[in-house]
Order: structure tokens, then sequence, then C-alpha cells
């Protein structure tokens, strides 16, 4: 129904503000991408876009130069400037083209639902009724419904739930997605407030934590079955996140031993 032009002189970035929201949730079925100031002037007059994400620097010209000429067109796009500078010169300039919002990089998810939202019901006349029918479940780690975060922070967050048994890192992940680890690590971050690393921590902690609870296996197997190869870094690690050892949440006829306990 609605039609979303992303213009960004970095492709990646291009690439990746497509996972940032579940677009056609919002009404959003044709997205295309520009990487320059002319791909983008010429092909927003045949796409004729709803909605333009514009960065604010185009290589050798400006992304309000473009607003503004796609406005002299006629086109009724309506448009938000994206960009990594905190100036309110850039900010002035870009509401004068005639950009309705401005948008700091790396994207908050919830500032760009929050622009699309009024989007589409102030200016598109559209509804959001379908975009709040998911079931609010909530990650364990970061106690927020997963609605609440980015399409690539939700493709992170499914990774590490599948892959946290075995060796993983951000820049595996992001090599799979065919992305930026660079871009998607800073993504993760102003998501969550948490670094990748800290998120993959804390959640083998709590898989270990229920593995201990709910099994008879021994303490160091349940520390491989999490992905630890070290068994003192596994132990370290639990007792900093929950403030006590492992072995205590076992009798002692459960514990895995003395060598064990006195690690405890």
């Amino acid at each position: 129904m609605y039609r979303l032009l992303i213009v960004d002189d970095e492709k990646d970035i291009c690439e990746n503000v497509r996972f940032l929201l579940e677009w056609a949730d919002y009404g959003f079925t044709s997205i295309m991408t520009a990487s320059s100031y002319a791909e983008a002037a010429n092909l927003a007059v045949d796409f004729q876009p709803h909605v333009a994400l514009v960065d604010i620097k185009l290589e050798s010209h400006w992304g309000y130069e473009l607003v503004d000429h796609l406005r002299s067109l006629g086109l009724k796009t309506v448009f938000c400037m994206i960009s990594g500078f905190d100036d309110i010169q850039y900010l002035r300039r870009s509401m004068q083209a005639g950009s309705a919002d401005y948008l700091l990089k790396p994207i908050n998810v919830t500032e760009l639902r929050r622009f699309v939202e009024r989007t589409v019901v102030n200016e598109l006349k559209g509804s959001l009724a379908d975009a709040g029918a998911k079931p609010q479940e909530l990650d364990p780690v970061l106690k927020v419904p997963y609605s609440d975060l980015s399409k690539i922070t939700n493709k992170i967050i499914l990774a590490v739930k599948s892959g946290y048994r075995s060796s993983l890192s951000l820049s595996s992940i992001a090599d799979s997605f065919r992305m930026s680890g660079k871009y998607i690590g800073r993504i993760f971050l102003k998501d969550t407030g948490m670094k990748f690393s800290d998120y993959l921590m804390a959640y083998r902690m709590l898989e270990a934590k229920r593995l201990i609870l709910n099994t008879q296996e021994k303490i160091s197997v349940i520390a491989n079955m999490v992905g630890y190869v070290q068994m003192n870094h596994f132990y370290i690690h639990f007792k900093t996140y929950f403030g006590f050892s492992p072995g205590s949440l076992r009798s002692v006829d459960q514990a895995d031993g003395t060598a064990e306990e006195d690690m405890n």
C-alpha cells in the first residue's frame, strides 16, 4: 500500500534500515534504496514514495538539497532526515527544506517507530491496528517486549538463542547476515543498552541456572553446554551475574565434588 525510499551513500546502511522495523505491519509493501543524490532524484520521480528516509550527507550533496529538489517537483513524500551529526544548523536546514523529522545514527528503533506511526496516522490517514496486534513476549535478559526492539536486534537475539552453546561472536553473526558488524553492534547497543558480549553472557547464565535447577547434570557439563570451555570463566561469570555460586543452587550431595566446591 505504502512505498518507502531509503537514501544513504553507505549501501550497507540502506540495507540494514530495512530490518529496523517490520515495515509491512505499518502498510509498507514496497521498499527501494538509493546510494547517491542522482540515483535518489531519478528513482523518486518514478517510484513516488510515500515516505523517504534521507541521509544528511550524500557525498558532494546534502540530503536537504535532495528534499528541496523533490519538493520543487511536486512530490508529496514525507521526509525524515537521518544523520550522524547532532548539529542544530543541520536540523534547522532540514526542517526548512520540509523534513518532518531528524533522527540520529545509529537510528533508535523507538524514535523511528514513533515517526512512522505519526506519519501513517496523520499524513497518510492510515491505521495502526495491525502493528500492535502481536503478543508482547518479553526477552528474558532485557525484560522488554521483542516488539520494542528493532528487527536487526531481534535477528541477533535469535542467533544467540540458536548458537549460544558454541563459539559465537558478533562478527560471525554479521557475516551470516551479510551486514556490517560495526553497524549492527551499534544498533544492538543503542537498542538494548547492552554490548553484544554482555547480552550473550547474560543469556548463557540464565540458561545455566535453568539447567542447574532442572537437570541432574554436573555443573562442569552444564558449563560446557552453555558455551564455556574454561570452567574458571564460567564460575566467575555466574557468581558475578547472580551474586552466588552455581553450586549453592544444589544440595551438597548433588554437588560435583571437592574440586568444584573449592571453586565455588
